[in-house]
């Protein structure tokens, strides 16, 4: 070899010693998230489909595969073994054993609920929390403190309410807000119901646990390198106090 390729040959050899080399990728994980308009878009845009793209950085041997879907649909995904884990999902306020999915034991943060009520027809959060079942209610049954009806979408709940064909609605902040600002439904009155635990939802069994066991590391680097509260607060925020 001629001597005056001696030195472009060492640099090169020099250079692929110094690269760091891509981890090899051990394990690969499917999400379906739930399509939440603002948060999680079907186009794979959102705060919380950025919050899940975070996690999956915090481990370079692992890969989270992130698919959106309607609601129902991502949920029955994890329930039925074809995604390992899903969102949104908040853990219920007391045991819940006839669902055909589990929750994960780690939270990653508390989601503000807030409770909408028609301004002509009053009703107090503590009034609500006093005798719930005075009142018509549409909301998540299965996390609720008391028996609600099923809330079919964000929309549909608050004309039902401008409507007074219900006494409430009681939703998570930001996907009810940047419904009723789209509506621009002026004769809603909001008040801070409660604070949720988010939580993801895993297949039930084994396979649950194992998911739970990867999240769990995930969402406890986080919180101890102080990263988890300044992400997750882009998702969901405590109570800000506007009416419409």
């Amino acid at each position: 070899m001629p001597r005056r390729y001696l030195p472009l040959l060492l640099f090169i050899t020099l250079l692929s010693l110094s690269t760091p080399t891509r981890a090899t990728i051990e394990q690969t994980y499917v999400a379906h998230l739930g399509e939440l308009p603002g948060l999680i878009n079907l186009d794979g845009s959102g705060a919380f489909v950025d919050f899940v793209r975070y996690l999956d950085e915090q481990d370079p041997s692992t890969k989270i595969i992130i698919e959106v879907f309607p609601i129902h649909r991502a949920i029955n995904s994890v329930a039925q073994g074809r995604a390992d884990f899903g969102l949104p999902a908040v853990r219920p306020t007391r045991e819940v054993s006839t669902l055909p999915f589990d929750f994960s034991e780690v939270s990653f943060g508390q989601v503000t609920h807030v409770l909408y009520t028609n301004k002509a027809l009053p009703l107090s959060v503590k009034a609500l929390w006093a005798t719930p079942s005075r009142y018509t209610i549409e909301a998540v049954p299965y996390y609720m403190p008391f028996k609600v009806q099923r809330s079919h979408s964000i929309k549909q709940s608050l004309l039902r309410l401008a409507a007074g064909r219900i006494d409430g609605f009681v939703w998570a902040q930001e996907e009810a807000d940047m419904a009723l600002k789209e509506l621009g439904l002026t004769m809603i009155k909001r008040a801070h119901f409660a604070d949720f635990h988010d939580v993801f939802i895993i297949p039930k069994g084994e396979a649950g646990r194992e998911i739970d066991a990867y999240l769990t590391r995930l969402i406890t680097r986080l919180r101890d390198q102080g990263d988890l509260a300044r992400e997750y607060r882009k998702v969901h925020r405590p109570y800000v106090d506007w009416q419409p």
